[in-house]
C-alpha cells in the first residue's frame, strides 16, 4: 500500500548507501579493500551525519590512500550525499545531509519574485558576486545558478545544463568587481591597475571565478543523479584518477593535475631501483679466481667465484616527439625522468618533429620542471632550434639525422627512450637507421601513447619498428610509470 501523500519513499539502509558509495569509488579506480569498506561504515557512528562536511572528512579519511584522489572522492560523494537544499535533491536518511556555507534556500529567498529572467540573471550575478568576495562555501548560490540558469525542458522531463547555466551567467565578466570587492574589504579600495594590490586582487578573483564555473559542472550532474540516479550519471559525471588519464585526450587542467602525480611516482621508482642495485651484490663469475679455488678439488670448479659488483649510474638519452599530437605525452615523460635525474650519470634529450636538435640546455637541472615550465620551454625549441623544418612528423628523416648530426649521442653505456608514436605521415621509416641506434646503445626502448590496436594502421608504422626495438604501449601516467620503473638499468 503506498504511504500517505507528501510521505517520502522508504530508502535504502545506510550501511547499504555506503556501500554502493563505495562500489562506485572502485568502478572509478580507487582501490578500496574489504576491510576499508567495512571501517566506512563503522565510522558512520561516531559521525555527526547531519554534518556534511564532517561526513565527507571521515569518509574520506577512511577510503583514501592518496591524496590526488581527492577530486574524484569528491564528485561521488556529492552524487551519493547530496546537499539537501536546493535542485529538489532528498536530504536526511541514507541520501542527504545538511549543507554547509550559504544556504540555497536563503539565496532563493532573495530572487525577484516576478521571476523574469533577466531579474533572476542578474540578481544571481550579485549574489555570486557576493559570495565570491565573502569566500567560502557557496553551493547554496552554485544550486539556485543551476536551478535557475541551467534548467530546461527535455522529453523526459526536467534537465539541466552547465554549459546554458555558464553561458547566462558569463562568470568571467565578474572578475572586475570581484577584485574591487576584495580591495574594498582589504581596505585597498584606491589600488590602481598594475600595482601589486589590485594585480594580486585579480589572480584572486581569477581562481575563485575558476572554482564557482567547476562547482556549477559538478552540481549539475548532482541534479542529473538526483533524476536519474547516481549510478547512472557516475560514469560520465566523476573525473578519471589523474593516472588514468589518456595523454591525447588531456586538457591543460587535467595536465595540471597529472604533474602532482611525478614525484610520488618519482619517489617510488627511485625506490625499486634502489632495490634493485641492493639485490644485485654478485658480479659476473671471476673465471680466474674460480680456477684457482678449483685446485683444492682436482680442477672441479665446485666453489664459484663472482667478481665484486661495481654499481654505476647509466646514461639516459631522450629522443622527445615535440609535435602536437604528442607533445603532452613528452612533456609528462620529461618531468618524470627529470625529476629522477639523480638516478643517472648523465641526462641528454633531443626533440624532434621533421629534423632534430639537443634540447638539454633548454632544461635548467637546479630548477624542478612544472607542464606550464615545460610547454614554455617546448616552444621556444620550436623557435628557436631546428626540431621542426615544415611541421610534418618525419621520423625515418630525423633517425638518419640523429645519427649525421649527433654520433657520440648514443653509447654502449647508455639507454635510449624515444618517445613518439610513430606516425611518419608515409615518408621513409628508414628502418636502417634505427637498426645502427640499437646497436650502438646498450638499450633501446620505444614508448608509445597510442593504444596498441593502432600500431600500423594509417601512417603509423609501429608494427615494423617493433620488429626491431622493444615498444611499449604508454597511454597513461599509470601506465608510463610502470613501463619505467621496470625498464630504467641499475
Amino acid at each position: 500500500m503506498s504511504g500517505a501523500a507528501g510521505e517520502r519513499p522508504p530508502g535504502p539502509r545506510l550501511d547499504e548507501h555506503v556501500h554502493d558509495f563505495v562500489r562506485a569509488l572502485r568502478g572509478r579506480g580507487l582501490a578500496i579493500g574489504p576491510s576499508e569498506a567495512i571501517t566506512a561504515v563503522e565510522v558512520l557512528g561516531v559521525l555527526d551525519l547531519s554534518d556534511r562536511s564532517q561526513l565527507r572528512a571521515g569518509l574520506a579519511a577512511v577510503l583514501l590512500r592518496e591524496s590526488l584522489h581527492r577530486k574524484v572522492f569528491d564528485v561521488v560523494f556529492d552524487l551519493w550525499f547530496p546537499a539537501r537544499p536546493g535542485l529538489g535533491m532528498p536530504g536526511g536518511g541514507a541520501t542527504g545531509a545538511a549543507s554547509s556555507g550559504d544556504d540555497a534556500g536563503d539565496v532563493a529567498a532573495r530572487m525577484p519574485s516576478a521571476g523574469d529572467p533577466d531579474e533572476v540573471r542578474d540578481a544571481l550575478r550579485q549574489e555570486a558576486i557576493a559570495a565570491l568576495v565573502a569566500g567560502g562555501d557557496h553551493d547554496g548560490i552554485v544550486a539556485q545558478i543551476v536551478e535557475q540558469l541551467g534548467g530546461y525542458q527535455s522529453g523526459t522531463g526536467t534537465a539541466y545544463s552547465a554549459y546554458q547555466a555558464l553561458k547566462a551567467l558569463n562568470p568571467q565578466t565578474l572578475i572586475a568587481k570581484i577584485a574591487d570587492g576584495l580591495l574594498a574589504a582589504a581596505g585597498e579600495k584606491g589600488a590602481v591597475a598594475g600595482s601589486f594590490e589590485y594585480e594580486s586582487a585579480r589572480a584572486v578573483a581569477r581562481e575563485r571565478v575558476a572554482a564557482l564555473s567547476e562547482r556549477v559542472r559538478e552540481l549539475t550532474q548532482v541534479a542529473m543523479a538526483a533524476r536519474k540516479g547516481a549510478e547512472n550519471v557516475v560514469e560520465y559525471a566523476a573525473p578519471a584518477l589523474p593516472e588514468n588519464v589518456a595523454f591525447f585526450a588531456a586538457t591543460r587542467s587535467e595536465l595540471k593535475r597529472m604533474e602532482a602525480t611525478v614525484r610520488p611516482l618519482a619517489r617510488i621508482l627511485a625506490t625499486r631501483i634502489m632495490v634493485r642495485r641492493r639485490r644485485a651484490r654478485r658480479g659476473p663469475i671471476d673465471l680466474r679466481r674460480t680456477l684457482r679455488r678449483s685446485m683444492s678439488t682436482g680442477g672441479v670448479p665446485i666453489d664459484l667465484v663472482h667478481r665484486r659488483p661495481r654499481p654505476s649510474r647509466p646514461e639516459l638519452v631522450l629522443l622527445c616527439d615535440l609535435s602536437g599530437s604528442v607533445a603532452g605525452f613528452s612533456n609528462f615523460t620529461l618531468l618524470l625522468t627529470h625529476a629522477l635525474r639523480a638516478e643517472f650519470s648523465k641526462i641528454r634529450v633531443f626533440g624532434f618533429v621533421d629534423g632534430v636538435d639537443e634540447i638539454t640546455d633548454y632544461i635548467d637541472p637546479g630548477q624542478a620542471l612544472t607542464v606550464d615550465s615545460v610547454v614554455g620551454m617546448f616552444d621556444r625549441v620550436i623557435r628557436e632550434t631546428d626540431v621542426a623544418r615544415f611541421g610534418g612528423s618525419d621520423y625515418g628523416g630525423m633517425l638518419r639525422r640523429f645519427l649525421a648530426e649527433f654520433p657520440d649521442a648514443v653509447t654502449h653505456r647508455g639507454t635510449l627512450l624515444i618517445l613518439g608514436d610513430a606516425r611518419t605521415n608515409y615518408t621513409d621509416p628508414a628502418l636502417d637507421a634505427l637498426v645502427e641506434l640499437t646497436e650502438r646503445a646498450r638499450h633501446v626502448f620505444w614508448l608509445n601513447p597510442e593504444r596498441r590496436v593502432s600500431w600500423g594502421t594509417g601512417d603509423s608504422v609501429a608494427d615494423r619498428y617493433l620488429e626491431i626495438v622493444d615498444m611499449y604501449e604508454c597511454r597513461t601516467a599509470g601506465q608510463l610509470a610502470d613501463v619505467i620503473g621496470r625498464l630504467l638499468p641499475v
